[in-house]
C-alpha cells in the first residue's frame, strides 16, 4: 500500500506543565544532515494572507489572555518581496515558570515510519530564539516529547538558514501524565505522536523571525512498513476467524486508566466508553463467513478492544485481515495494536484475567462497564508486559496486515517482565496472551468501525532489521 502523510490537522488541546520537559542540552543551529525530502508540511509562500492567534496558554490569567497580542504576533504576510510566516516574541512575554510555549501547528498528528527529521527554513530578523518541535504522545507513552532545542540568532546581515530537528535522536520528554511510560528507558516520538506536530519557542526567546518552509526528512533510520507476498506468509495457528459465534468468547474490551471499582458503575471520563463489539456476517466477496465488528469513537489511548489468543513459539508475526471505515474524510485510518505477554507455567498463562473483570453490578450496564480493567493500580503484583506497533489502512477497504514481532516495542513491563521493558527485549511470540487495538486520539472526530475477519500467528522471512519500520531507540548501556 502506498505510504503518504495524512494532510489533516486536528484542533489540539494545549500542553500543560512542559516546564519539566527533560530535553537534552540545546544545540546551535546545526548544518542539515544528508537526507531526502519526504513531504513538504508547510510552504507559506503559497498560503493566503492571514493573522493567526498569538501565543497563549490555558494557565494564563484572564487578563494575560486578553493581552496576548501584546506579547507575540503570528501572521502570514508579504515581507521582503515574498510571502512567509512572521513570528514575533516581545521582550515582555510572560514566561512565568514555563520554559516552552507552543507557537504554531506545522504538521499532522500521524507520521510515517520513514520520518526521521524536520527541517525549517527561517530568517531571524532581530533577537535570538530557542526553537524545537514536538507534541503530546499516546497515553501509555511519554506525555509530551520534543526534539533537541536549537538556538539561532540574528546575523549582521539577516540570511535564510535551515534548522534541522531529529525525530529519533536527542529527544526530551516530560511526565505530565506519564503512567506506563514513566520508567521507560527510551523515548519514542514518530510511532507515538498523538497531536499535530508543533513548533515551540523556548525561554529565553525574543525578537522576530520569518518561517518560509517546513519539510519532513527521510535519513534512513525509519523504513517503510514491510510487505509480504501471500506465498511468504506461513500460517502457524489461527487465533480467531469469527466464522463461529464461539469465537466471540475471545473478544473483550479493556480500560487502562485508574478507576474506583468500589463505586457504582461509572465512566472515568464521558468520552472514555467501552467499544461496541458484535459478530457480523460478511456480505462482501472480499471476506467470507463472520467478522468481529468493533465500533468506537477515537479517544485518548486508554480504551481498547481485545482478543484472547495463545502464543506460538514458531511464529514471528501477527496476521490480520480487516476493514476500517472512518466516518470522516481521512483517506487512511490509523490503528494502534498492543500485544499483551505473560509468562507461562505448565503451558498455561499465569495472567489472572478474572481478577480484573468488572464487578457483577457493573456488568448490568454494558454501555459503562469494560470487560477488564488493566491499569497499573489494578494489575499491581502481576507479571506481564505489553508491546506496541502502529499501522494505517485505507479507509473503507479490506486490507491484510502482517505485523512482524520485530516491529513491536515494549511499552511496559512489570514483575518478572520488568526486564523486558528496561532492556527493550524482543517480543517472544510464545508468551502472547492477547491482542489489543484502537483507533487513536487523532481519529476522534468521527466513529470508526473496524471489521476483523481473520487473526493468525504466522511466520515470515527476513532479518530482524528488515522487519522493522519505525526507528527503535535502544537503552543506554549500564555504567
Amino acid at each position: 500500500m502506498k505510504r503518504r502523510i495524512l494532510g489533516w490537522l486536528v484542533v489540539a488541546s494545549l500542553l500543560s506543565n512542559s516546564a519539566c520537559l527533560a530535553a537534552e542540552e540545546q544545540q546551535t543551529a546545526p548544518t542539515a544532515k544528508a537526507g531526502r525530502q519526504l513531504q513538504v508540511l508547510q510552504d507559506f509562500s503559497s498560503e493566503e494572507l492571514r493573522s493567526q492567534s498569538p501565543i497563549s496558554h490555558h494557565s494564563w490569567s484572564a487578563d494575560l489572555k486578553r493581552r496576548a497580542d501584546e506579547f507575540s504576533a503570528i501572521e502570514v504576510a508579504d515581507i521582503e518581496g515574498g510571502r512567509t510566516c512572521r513570528i514575533a516574541v516581545r521582550d515582555a512575554f510572560p514566561w512565568g515558570a514555563r520554559t516552552s510555549y507552543r507557537a504554531l501547528t506545522i504538521g499532522p498528528d500521524y507520521l510515517p515510519p520513514e520520518a526521521d527529521a524536520v527541517r525549517l527554513r527561517i530568517k531571524v530578523l532581530r533577537g535570538a530564539f530557542h526553537l524545537t518541535v514536538g507534541s503530546p504522545t499516546v497515553y501509555f507513552g511519554h506525555s509530551d516529547v520534543q526534539a533537541k532545542v536549537v538556538a539561532v540568532e540574528a546575523q549582521a546581515e539577516p540570511r535564510w538558514q535551515t534548522l534541522e530537528f531529529s525525530l529519533a535522536d536527542g529527544l526530551g520528554r516530560n511526565f505530565r501524565r506519564a503512567r506506563f511510560g514513566r520508567e521507560s528507558p527510551v523515548i519514542h516520538y514518530t510511532r507515538w505522536i498523538q497531536e499535530p506536530l508543533y513548533l515551540y519557542v523556548n525561554q529565553p526567546s525574543a525578537g522576530e523571525f520569518l518561517l518560509e518552509r517546513v519539510e519532513l526528512i527521510r535519513q534512513g533510520k525509519g523504513r517503510a512498513f514491510p510487505h509480504f507476498a501471500p506465498e511468504q506468509i506461513r500460517r502457524i495457528a489461527t487465533a480467531a476467524d469469527f466464522d463461529d459465534a464461539a469465537d466471540m468468547r475471545q473478544a473483550f474490551t479493556f480500560f487502562q486508566e485508574p478507576i474506583d471499582l468500589s463505586k457504582p458503575a461509572h465512566l472515568a471520563r464521558p468520552t472514555w466508553r467501552p467499544f461496541r463489539l458484535s459478530l457480523e456476517r460478511n456480505a462482501e466477496p472480499a471476506a467470507e463467513g463472520g467478522s468481529l465488528l468493533i465500533e468506537h469513537q477515537g479517544t485518548e489511548e486508554v480504551c481498547f478492544a481485545g482478543v484472547m489468543m495463545e502464543g506460538e513459539s514458531e511464529s514471528n508475526a501477527l496476521y490480520l485481515r480487516l476493514k476500517s471505515d472512518h466516518a470522516g474524510d481521512r483517506p487512511e485510518v490509523v490503528l494502534d495494536f498492543l500485544l499483551y505477554l505473560a509468562p507461562r507455567a505448565g503451558g498455561e498463562t499465569t495472567f489472572p484475567w478474572q481478577r480484573f473483570a468488572a464487578p457483577p453490578s457493573w456488568r448490568k450496564t454494558p454501555e459503562t462497564a469494560f470487560t477488564y480493567y488493566l491499569s497499573q493500580e489494578q494489575t499491581r503484583g502481576v507479571d506481564y508486559a505489553m508491546y506496541h506497533v502502529r499501522r494505517t489502512v485505507p479507509n473503507g477497504q479490506w486490507a491484510t496486515l502482517v505485523l512482524p514481532y520485530a516491529d513491536f516495542v515494549c511499552a511496559y513491563g512489570q514483575g518478572r517482565c520488568a526486564p523486558w521493558f528496561q532492556r527493550q527485549s524482543p517480543l517472544d511470540g510464545d508468551q502472547v496472551i492477547a491482542l489489543g487495538m484502537l483507533s487513536p486520539f487523532g481519529m476522534r472526530r468521527a466513529v470508526t468501525r473496524t471489521r476483523i475477519d481473520d487473526i493468525a500467528l504466522v511466520r515470515v522471512p527476513g532479518e530482524t532489521e528488515a522487519l522493522r519500520s519505525y526507528w527503535q531507540n535502544r537503552p543506554e548501556p549500564a555504567r
